[in-house]
C-alpha cells in the first residue's frame, strides 16, 4: 500500500527431570503402555499419557475448529523433530481422512542431518503417509549447492536461507494450492514464542502444538511408539563446558557416547557415564548442521538451533508470505482491547514522557501495524541489523530504523515501563527492554549515504534526535489523535475491493494536475483496477507545506472527482518522513 508492512506491492524452557518426567499422577489414562528397551536387560518402564488428556482433547477441538474434513488445501510444515512427528501420530489416530487429504511438506536444505534422512522415511512408512519433498533449485547433492552457491560457512545467512528454505518451501505451497498453514511450533521453545496463538487469522496459519511442553512431547511419543530422530541417542561427555558457538567444530574435547535410546529415557548415570562428566551435552533438536549445536539436557531445544546469528527461527517461519500479505505475514495490532489490562499497563510505568509529532507518527504506525512485523521500536540489536545489513535479526527485509530517542535516560533502567503521551493524552506504554546510545554517525552513512550536515535528515538526526534509544514492545492505549484525518493499515486494506488490481500513488506534496494526469492514466493502463492515492501527512523536510495543508489538497480534490472516479480510494498515512 506504500506503506513499509502493509503489503499489495510482509515460556520459561521446560526443564527435564529425570525422576519425574515419567510419573503421572490421573484418573482414566488415554492410553498406559509398556515400553522394552531389548539392548538394556529388564529395562522395563510404564508410560502413561495420562497427564496429556486435557492437551489431546484441546488438540482435537482445535483441528476439528480450524481444518477442513478432507484436509485439502491444508499443508503441514515438517523439519520431522520430535514435535512434528507427534503432530503426524495424532492426526494419524483421530483425523486419520484430513491427514490423508493434506500435504505433508519437507524442505531438503542439502544440510540437513543424515538421522533426519532416515527419521523422515520412518514416519511416512509407520502413518503411511508420503511427503512432499522440495529441495533446493537445481541441486541434488551437497556438492553441487556448494558449486552454485558457495559454502553455507561463508554464504550471508539471508541468502542461504532463501536459497535453502523460503524459495523451496514457496514452491510447494504454491504446488499445494495452500489455504492453511500448519507447523509444530510451540510456547515453551525460546522466549521469542512465549505468546503464540493456536490460530493465526491473518497468516491463516494453525499451531495446534502450542500448548504443549517438551515434556509433554517425549511422553507421548514413548508411549506411543512415535519415531523420533536417532540423533537423540547420544550423549557428549566433556571435562569443561564448550561455548555454543564452538559446538560445531570437529575434534571437540568431549567423548561421543551411545545411549542406545533417546538420552531422557536415561538415568543421570546413563547419561553422565561413571564417575559422572562434569558437562554433558545432547542434541534436543536438528536443524541444518552448520547452525544445530546440542546442548545441556535442561535447556531448550532452541537454545542450540541458528548458533552464531542473531535471528531465532527458521526462515520459512518468518520470511514466507503470500502477494497482498504484510510484510511479516501477518498485520500487527498492538492495541489492547481490555481495559483492565490498559489500566494495570499504565498504573506500572514509572515515567511519563511527552512525545513530538515525529514520535506520535511512529507510534501510530507500530501500534496500528505499519511497521509489520516490528512490536515496537527496535532494540539495539535489530537496529544494528537494520542499520548495516538492512534486515532484522530474523533476516525479514527492513530499510530504515524505528527507534525511540530521547535526550537524557537518567532515571530509567532496563525492565522499565514508560507511559508515552501526546497532546496530554496517554497513548501507549513502551517497554525499555533496550537502552542504548547509538552511533549516529555509523547511521548517517549507512541509511543516508552520507554523514553531511547539508543532508536535512542527517543534520535532524545528529542536532535534534535524542542521544539515547530506547527500544521494547509497545502497547497501544489509545489511538493518537492528529489534526488530519488518518487510517490504519487494517482501515485501508478493508476499502480496498477484494480480487481487484490496486494501483497505489504516495506523494508527499500538495497534489497538482499532474499528479492528477499520472493517477487517471495509470488506473486506466490496469484493467478494472481501484486507484489508492495515500500520501503522508507526517512531518517532512524545513521548507515543506504543513501536513494539514498537503491533505486539504487531496480532501478537496477527492470532493470534485468522486463522481467520474469512483474507482479512487484516498487515504493518509501519518509517517515522519525520513530522506
Amino acid at each position: 500500500l506504500g506503506i513499509r508492512g502493509s503489503s499489495k506491492t510482509q515460556a520459561v524452557p521446560s526443564r527435564i527431570v529425570y525422576a519425574e518426567m515419567f510419573a503421572v499422577r490421573s484418573f482414566s489414562p488415554i492410553l498406559s503402555r509398556r515400553v522394552h528397551a531389548p539392548q538394556f536387560q529388564c529395562s522395563w518402564r510404564l508410560l502413561s499419557t495420562a497427564a496429556l488428556d486435557d492437551k489431546v482433547a484441546t488438540f482435537k477441538v482445535d483441528i476439528e475448529k480450524h481444518l477442513p474434513a478432507d484436509g485439502k488445501r491444508v499443508v503441514f510444515a515438517t523439519a520431522w523433530l520430535a514435535t512434528d512427528n507427534v503432530f503426524v501420530a495424532l492426526m494419524h489416530e483421530h483425523f486419520p481422512k484430513i491427514l490423508s487429504g493434506m500435504h505433508l511438506v519437507a524442505i531438503d536444505t542439502m544440510h540437513l542431518f543424515d538421522t533426519t534422512h532416515i527419521v523422515a522415511k520412518q514416519v511416512e512408512a509407520r502413518y503411511s503417509k508420503a511427503a512432499l519433498w522440495k529441495a533446493v533449485a537445481d541441486v541434488s547433492t551437497r556438492e553441487e549447492f556448494n558449486a552454485k552457491y558457495g559454502n553455507c560457512e561463508e554464504m550471508d545467512t539471508a541468502d542461504f536461507d532463501f536459497v535453502s528454505k523460503v524459495e523451496p518451501f514457496q514452491r510447494a505451497l504454491a504446488e499445494c494450492n495452500k489455504d492453511i498453514l500448519i507447523t509444530g511450533r510451540r510456547m515453551d521453545q525460546a522466549a521469542q514464542r512465549i505468546s503464540l496463538d493456536v490460530w493465526e487469522d491473518g497468516k491463516r496459519t494453525l499451531n495446534p502444538m502450542a500448548g504443549w511442553s517438551w515434556s509433554d512431547i517425549i511422553a507421548y511419543a514413548d508411549a506411543k511408539g512415535v519415531p523420533v530422530n536417532e540423533g537423540h541417542n547420544f550423549s557428549y561427555r566433556a571435562r569443561a563446558p564448550i561455548v555454543a558457538t564452538e559446538r560445531h567444530l570437529p575434534d571437540l574435547p568431549w567423548e561421543k557416547v551411545p545411549l542406545g535410546k533417546p538420552f531422557w529415557q536415561c538415568t543421570e548415570k546413563e547419561l553422565k557415564g561413571d564417575p559422572p562428566a562434569p558437562i554433558t551435552y545432547v542434541f534436543k533438536s536438528f536443524g541444518d548442521i552448520h547452525t544445530t549445536v546440542p546442548v545441556e539436557p535442561h535447556e531448550s531445544e532452541r537454545t542450540g538451533r541458528f548458533v552464531r546469528q542473531a535471528k531465532t527461527e527458521c526462515g520459512i517461519h518468518t520470511r514466507t508470505t503470500s502477494a497482498g500479505s504484510p510484510h511479516g505475514g501477518a498485520l500487527m495490532d498492538l492495541m489492547v482491547k481490555d481495559a483492565g489490562k490498559a489500566k494495570e499497563l499504565v498504573d506500572s510505568c514509572v515515567k511519563t514522557i511527552e512525545i513530538n509529532e515525529r514520535q506520535a507518527c511512529d507510534v501510530f504506525c507500530l501500534l496500528h501495524g505499519a511497521f509489520s512485523p516490528l512490536k515496537g521500536f527496535m532494540d539495539e540489536t535489530a537496529y544494528n541489523s537494520v542499520v548495516m545489513d538492512m534486515r532484522l535479526p530474523e533476516k525479514q527485509l527492513f530499510g530504515l530504523p524505528v527507534t525511540f530517542d530521547m535526550k537524557e535516560v537518567s532515571g530509567i533502567k532496563e525492565g522499565d515501563r514508560l507511559l508515552l503521551k501526546w497532546k496530554g493524552d496517554g497513548v501507549a506504554v513502551l517497554e525499555a527492554s533496550s537502552i542504548y546510545k547509538p552511533n549516529k554517525v555509523v547511521e548517517a552513512k549507512e541509511v543516508y549515504g552520507t554523514s553531511s550536515l547539508e543532508h536535512p535528515t542527517v543534520f535532524s538526526l545528529i542536532q535534534e534526535t535524542g542521544d539515547y534509544y530506547i527500544g521494547g514492545n509497545l502497547h497501544g492505549i489509545k489511538s493518537i489523535a492528529f489534526p488530519y484525518p488518518v487510517q490504519t493499515p487494517a482501515d485501508v486494506r478493508a476499502m480496498l475491493p477484494e480480487g481487484k488490481p490496486v494501483v497505489a500513488f504516495q506523494n508527499r506534496n500538495p497534489i497538482h494536475r499532474a499528479h492528477f494526469e499520472l493517477l487517471v492514466r495509470a488506473q486506466r493502463d490496469v484493467k478494472d483496477s481501484t486507484l489508492l492515492v495515500h500520501p503522508t501527512c507526517g512531518p517532512t523536510q524545513p521548507g515543506d507545506i504543513d501536513g494539514v495543508v498537503r491533505i486539504s489538497t487531496y480532501e478537496a480534490l477527492k470532493e470534485e472527482t468522486k463522481q467520474e472516479f469512483p474507482m479512487f480510494r484516498w487515504a493518509y498515512l501519518p509517517y515522519s518522513m525520513k530522506m
